[in-house]
């Protein structure tokens, strides 16, 4: 994706799929549909990968969803810790 020696240390960013796989948490994936940095297939994958996890992807919006939608993405994640939360009182 990244001249060298940039790629590296994306490479070195990366999380084993079986860590992935293995997260217990319940987990929020937030995608812009239009994102023209990370394809949305990325976050497909891993909303397939971690077994509790909600995907989200907010149409008309490229790489910045906290940006371009923010008062719907705070209310997204709010929403989510909340109900997190509950599930553990």
């Amino acid at each position: 994706m990244f001249p060298a020696p940039r790629q590296r240390w994306v490479d070195a960013m990366q999380s084993p799929e079986a860590a992935i796989r293995a997260l217990p948490h319940d987990t929020l994936v937030v995608h812009g549909r239009e994102d023209q940095v990370i394809p949305l297939g990325n976050s497909l994958l891993l909303s397939q990968w971690i077994p509790r996890s909600q995907l989200h992807v907010f149409g008309q919006c490229g790489h910045w969803t906290q940006i371009e939608h923010a008062a719907r993405f705070a209310q997204l994640v709010e929403n989510f810790l909340a109900e997190a939360d509950g599930l553990n009182e």
